[in-house]
């Protein structure tokens, strides 16, 4: 005897003879049955079965299982159990009456699938990110694509089983509708291609430091999916930049400076041009007391003095300068920097005059290339080229202040 044939039983017991009354409660009842059923799997597997699963994943020695078997996956599989259960305990039932009730318990059961599917993705995802690997191929990009996939695939099923068509029969009509697809998942597409180029040139890697100006991006690599970039800009505000503009459009990309053996240090001074001038033996005599220039000027002096021998008119004979020498002085000075790395490019050059004095730049690569201590490295070699230039009786250029108009006047 079936629920209906009791609740028929029931009404004619109380004189109602109402047949659209009992396909009601007929409804209902299954309705609250379906419920209770639903509440009392979805505690089990909740309380009971990812209590086990999660204590029994804890206790071995991989961390693969602990990031597979979240919260979430239990959840989803309690929502898949339920209906299945559902149409086991109620096979019997006269399910054409409520054809449409039938449908919705297929819907769920297709739609929580779905959710299973999506969680174990997640999972792979965590399990690959656990690894170094992932910094350099991060695969989250073709995990979103296959789950776009299968969201089109239960889309295209729930339809067909709403309208009790043939799932082939929809995917027939969709050429109709592919330019409207195309247009929905315009990003996604460009995402997805921009993706592919990214991680097979290795043009940008999770936490690769990029400066993308026109997205005001100035930082760390966070997160790489189908569609974005997010970047943490250094004041920790996150800018979110579509994939696609990392190939279409120009950005600079820091790896290449983290990845070698120093952070560049390029800067200049500007010395005042009438501070130039030669230098006189007493000169010569006190900066040979430095244990940086005294093989310089004495083997510099000796090559002049070969060479002014045989020269009479004192115009043409050469001799020494103090910016010169101070150049000298400076690459001697770096050289002898444990801070500098000697294994790169390092020098002093003088550039092209210019009405604010004659350039004098600092051209070389900080062993150090954590940022703040290369700030202070960059600081430390300028504060000493500041504080040493008055003994070479050279002049830093600067715009005349009101103190030194006051004391001219």
């Amino acid at each position: 005897m079936t629920i209906k044939n009791y609740i028929d039983a029931g009404l004619q017991h109380f004189g109602i003879l109402s047949e659209g009354l009992a396909d009601l409660i007929y409804f209902l009842a299954l309705v609250a049955i379906i419920g209770i059923i639903t509440w009392i799997i979805h505690l089990l597997t909740r309380r009971w079965l990812a209590r086990v699963v999660l204590k029994l994943t804890r206790r071995t020695a991989t961390n693969w299982d602990d990031l597979m078997f979240d919260q979430h996956f239990f959840n989803c599989l309690g929502m898949l159990i339920s209906p299945i259960a559902i149409q086991v305990i109620f096979k019997e039932c006269e399910w054409t009456e409520f054809a449409f009730l039938m449908k919705m318990l297929n819907v769920w059961i297709v739609i929580s699938a779905l959710l299973i599917v999506s969680s174990v993705l997640d999972g792979i995802n965590r399990i690959y990110e656990s690894y170094p690997v992932s910094k350099n191929r991060p695969i989250k990009v073709f995990i979103q694509v296959i789950k776009i996939f299968f969201y089109c695939a239960v889309i295209i099923i729930v339809i067909s089983i709403l309208i009790d068509k043939d799932p082939l029969a929809l995917l027939a009509g969709l050429g109709a509708v592919s330019a409207v697809l195309m247009l929905v998942f315009k990003d996604s597409i460009l995402g997805f291609v921009a993706g592919i180029q990214l991680m097979s040139n290795r043009m940008v890697n999770i936490g690769d430091w990029i400066v993308m100006p026109s997205s005001n991006a100035d930082g760390d690599v966070i997160e790489i999916n189908l569609t974005t970039v997010k970047v943490q800009n250094w004041d920790k505000t996150i800018s979110t930049i579509p994939t696609y503009k990392l190939v279409s459009e120009s950005f600079t990309n820091w790896r290449g400076m983290q990845e070698s053996g120093g952070r560049r240090i390029k800067r200049s001074v500007n010395i005042d041009i009438y501070s130039v001038h030669y230098l006189t033996n007493e000169d010569l005599e006190n900066l040979k007391q430095s244990a940086l220039l005294k093989s310089y000027i004495e083997g510099k002096m000796k090559e002049l003095n070969e060479y002014n021998a045989s020269v009479e008119n004192p115009l043409d004979k050469r001799r020494l300068t103090n910016i010169g020498t101070f150049r000298e002085y400076m690459e001697a000075w770096l050289a002898a920097n444990p801070n500098i790395n000697l294994d790169m490019t390092h020098m002093v050059r003088q550039l092209q005059p210019t009405p604010t004095g004659i350039p004098l730049e600092i051209y070389c690569f900080s062993a150090q290339k954590q940022w703040v201590i290369y700030e202070r490295v960059q600081a430390d070699i300028f504060d000493h080229l500041f504080a040493i230039l008055p003994l070479f009786k050279l002049k830093v250029f600067q715009y005349p202040t009101n103190m030194e108009w006051m004391q001219e006047n």
